[in-house]
């Protein structure tokens, strides 16, 4: 049976990051409905990436600049990841951010302009939760995708089929449906011209531009760009596709056939309206079901977010947090591919659940993290004296919301109380009595904290 407790809690860590238990605590007399009206209701206001300034303020830029660009986009690319970091942490408008976190990855990009990479996410951020075909549109326009996918080389004597190819495999059809290699070659034809002008702004050079009639998905005309994309969102296998993707990441992994049916009619009727989606998913009961709860791997960034709401993770030195996020398998803004992450249990492997499950000892003794990426095949050996020389990552973090909110707790019922806050999964097979050995008990300072960290190292903590 699930408590109205762990249902408040699932709200929080599929909609937006989680949430600390004093906050849960005073959700805990709402009912989901509220709950979820007022999670829509603090994603109407929201905070965009803005570290960086337009680099070009609306001129054409020479090579040598871009050159310094390029020369400055490695250092300027991890301080947008810093400051995602910290909004994903710590802005109200949590559903928002989550679903600009998803887009991110349904859209997975990287460029080596860190600009264009701020002006995509604000791209995301703007219409998370609106209309998907304004969203799509919009994608197909953006220029670091247009980088991306090479849609500058994309000419009218020489198309490239790289957008067109990806458009409807990974963005709206799937892999495989209703598409054939023709489409993907008439699609192509559509799409040429549209380029990134000096300016880093989106462009058709018409000269480029296949004028001729196009056959796409059966269907014939003088299509353009726009055309194709207008023409995948009748498709009803975008709504679904892209209805099973929702439902994958932010339901449950196993796909529930019949729901996803039901859910991707209404979305189809609604225009693809991506909040009304949203709603539909979080208010069912359904959503709330045993098999639904703590059956999600938190991804690298869910955890880190996680771990910097529960007790404000930094580092010292800025630098690191990039560290941990490569170590564990995921860096904001460099996905592996187009098809963005894989996620599920592919976030785990024996190096990165050991890391995972030794964080919070790290964390509570101060020690640090030694953050150094496993090394490539191809990569020198590095010397043992200078291996011994090398600084482990200082962290920071601060325990003293967790305390304050525990301490009050009877003592025979901290245990659980504090379990209940922290595993989302059932929690049968956890062994109390071995937990209790790692527990200090000598002030009740130190038994909160380290059971808050014996909790966070258990393999049941990852599950979101």
């Amino acid at each position: 049976m699930i408590s109205h407790q762990q249902k408040v809690q699932h709200l929080y860590l599929r909609a937006g990051f989680g949430e600390t238990p004093a906050v849960i605590k005073e959700k805990m007399n709402s009912s989901i409905e509220k709950l979820v009206d007022d999670l829509f209701a603090r994603s109407k206001q929201f905070q965009s990436l803005h570290y960086l300034e337009d680099p070009v303020k609306g001129q054409n830029v020479s090579n040598f600049r871009v050159l310094i660009m390029l020369l400055r986009a490695p250092e300027q690319a991890r301080q947008l990841n810093l400051e995602w970091l910290d909004i994903l942490a710590t802005s109200p408008a949590q559903l928002r951010e989550k679903m600009t976190y998803f887009w991110h990855d349904h859209f997975a990009t990287s460029t080596q302009f860190a600009w264009l990479m701020q002006v995509q996410n604000n791209t995301f951020r703007k219409n998370a939760l609106g209309k998907f075909g304004k969203l799509l549109h919009a994608v197909a326009k953006d220029p670091a995708m247009i980088v991306y996918l090479n849609n500058q080389q994309n000419k009218k004597d020489h198309p490239n089929e790289n957008f067109a190819r990806e458009v409807m495999e990974l963005f709206t059809l799937g892999e495989g449906n209703l598409y054939t290699e023709k489409d993907i070659k008439e699609a192509a034809r559509a799409f040429t011209g549209w380029t990134v002008n000096k300016k880093g702004q989106f462009e058709i050079e018409e000269k480029e531009h296949d004028e001729g009639e196009k056959e796409f998905l059966g269907r014939k005309g003088n299509f353009n760009g726009e055309d194709i994309i207008n023409i995948l969102l009748e498709e009803k296998q975008t709504a679904r596709y892209v209805t099973t993707k929702i439902y994958k990441e932010f339901v449950n992994e196993d796909p529930d056939e019949a729901i996803i049916n039901t859910l991707a009619d209404e979305f189809y009727e609604s225009g693809y309206d991506i909040s009304k989606l949203m709603r539909s998913i979080f208010v069912s009961d359904w959503f709330y079901d045993e098999k639904n709860v703590g059956s999600r791997i938190a991804s690298p960034v869910e955890l880190i977010v996680r771990y910097k709401k529960l007790i404000a993770l930094d580092f010292k030195d800025g630098k690191n947090m990039s560290g941990l996020q490569k170590l564990l398998g995921q860096v904001l803004f460099f996905p592996p591919n187009v098809a963005g992450w894989p996620g599920g249990k592919t976030w785990v492997d024996s190096s990165t659940l050991a890391m995972r499950m030794n964080m919070p000892v790290r964390i509570i003794k101060g020690g640090g993290f030694d953050i150094r990426p496993k090394p490539e095949y191809e990569d020198a050996p590095e010397d043992e004296n200078m291996l011994k020389t090398k600084k482990k990552a200082e962290v920071i973090s601060d325990w003293t919301p967790v305390v304050n909110t525990f301490k009050h707790v009877k003592e025979d019922a901290l245990t659980d109380t504090m379990m209940a806050h922290f595993i989302q999964c059932s929690p049968d097979k956890i062994d109390k009595s071995m937990m209790e050995k790692y527990i200090d008990h000598s002030t009740l300072e130190k038994r909160i904290i380290s059971t808050a960290g014996v909790l966070m190292s258990l393999p049941e903590f990852q599950l979101i």
